[in-house]
């Protein structure tokens, strides 16, 4: 996401940051929370950029370079008066065109060294408090849960002190153990809406988890041993190749066998389908009741193996739809309303109740990657009219009222 690599003038100069920080809505104000949440190494310089532009939200007039250079050399001279001014301005309701933010590249240097000569801390802190079900939680082989937090570098360890896991950030790495035992040992790993994870295997297989997923997977791989793992959510895998050792994904509808590929599982609950992508090697799907042995159906790269009312169908497919979350996109390709809806609810972390039902078998076709949820709503809400609404934390969908004409 480009906001990881922001530096304080990047902040103050981001549109959507300002809308935030001079007219927050709550779907910009739940982005921002949880986006420092997961940044908290960024709270600090988030809160300068902020105060920064309170500070220079005053007029609404065009400066000129000159102009903007003179007012800054004010409000660094006179830093203490205006703070003190700034607590008791009110601001207005609406968001300001902030004219002066297209500086010169020297003056963005200037910023640089001054801006820690004036923050004196006169506003509010920002609140980040999460829900606890907002947390990623590792639970390990002897029952211990972890919850972990990613902007951390650290070992995990049992209730025995002995170390499971290696954790770097949003990663977690396996290293392959020597162990007699013949007893498969499992951790699971909980991706709550909002976030994504990733985790090397000890077999140095990598699988990266979709918000809203989990994953139960052996610590370690025992010689003579199939290596399966259980889904139940969405995931990119990208597995080392051993043919005397098949790699399956299982699900409670369809697994995936595979020696060595890169590929991608969806299997929610929610959505009443199992579907697997084959980004590239080869791979074969079976019932997971395969009570009749039947022999797993091979698909190809750039085909889509989807299991829906009892049947296996395969077809070819846009690679790229299916894995754009990996990089934090979201790509809709003719996709129904109802499925992007549960997508979005993922994504940000929110519910989203639809009361206009015949939105749901509406097609819509887009690319999102830094938008929030606000402008994706209203995205959709130029090809087919609706209204929606913030309330108690959820968003609500209505059909839009026919506004009547007085005559």
């Amino acid at each position: 996401m480009k906001y990881t690599d922001y530096s304080e003038e990047d902040f103050i100069k981001d549109e959507y940051f300002q809308k935030w920080v001079l007219d927050t809505d709550p779907m910009a104000n739940n982005f921002w929370e949880n986006w420092i949440k997961d940044h908290p190494n960024k709270e600090e310089m988030v809160e300068k950029a902020r105060r920064f532009i309170l500070l220079l939200n005053f007029d609404n007039e065009k400066l000129s370079s000159e102009d903007f250079d003179a007012m800054w050399r004010n409000i660094v001279e006179r830093r203490e008066d205006i703070a003190s001014e700034i607590s008791k301005h009110k601001l207005s309701t609406k968001v300001k065109s902030l004219p002066w933010l297209r500086v010169a590249a020297v003056f963005v240097g200037l910023i640089t060294v001054s801006l820690s000569l004036y923050f004196l801390n006169p506003f509010k802190a920002i609140n980040t408090a999460l829900p606890s079900d907002s947390q990623i939680t590792l639970e390990l082989e002897d029952g211990t849960v972890k919850i972990l937090e990613e902007s951390t570098n650290e070992v995990v360890k049992n209730a025995k002190g002995q170390i499971v896991v290696t954790q770097n950030q949003n990663t977690l790495l396996y290293q392959e153990r020597n162990s007699s035992s013949k007893i498969i040992e499992y951790n699971q790993l909980t991706v709550p809406y909002g976030k994504k994870f990733e985790l090397v295997l000890s077999d140095g297989s990598r699988v990266f988890l979709n918000s809203g997923s989990n994953l139960r997977y052996p610590v370690n791989f025992l010689e003579g041993k199939p290596r399966n793992v259980y889904l139940d959510g969405e995931a990119y895998f990208s597995v080392q190749k051993d043919e005397d050792h098949p790699f399956t994904v299982i699900t409670d509808e369809m697994n995936t066998q595979v020696y060595g590929t890169e590929f991608n599982v969806s299997s929610y609950k929610n959505e009443n389908n199992t579907s697997t992508v084959l980004v590239e090697g080869s791979v074969g799907v079976y019932r997971s009741n395969n009570e009749e042995a039947l022999v797993p159906i091979k698909i190809e790269p750039g085909q889509r193996a989807v299991f829906e009312d009892n049947t296996i169908a395969v077809e070819e497919a846009d690679v790229s739809k299916y894995i754009a979350w990996k990089d934090n996109k979201l790509l809709f390709v003719n996709d129904r309303f109802d499925l992007i809806l549960k997508e979005l609810e993922r994504h940000f972390d929110i519910q989203i109740n639809n009361h206009f039902s015949a939105l749901d078998s509406k097609r819509f076709t887009g690319t999102f990657e830094h938008e929030s949820l606000d402008i994706i709503l209203r995205v959709f809400d130029e090809h087919t009219p609706f209204d929606f609404i913030v309330d108690d934390g959820r968003i609500i969908i209505t059909e839009r009222k026919e506004k009547s004409v007085t005559k």
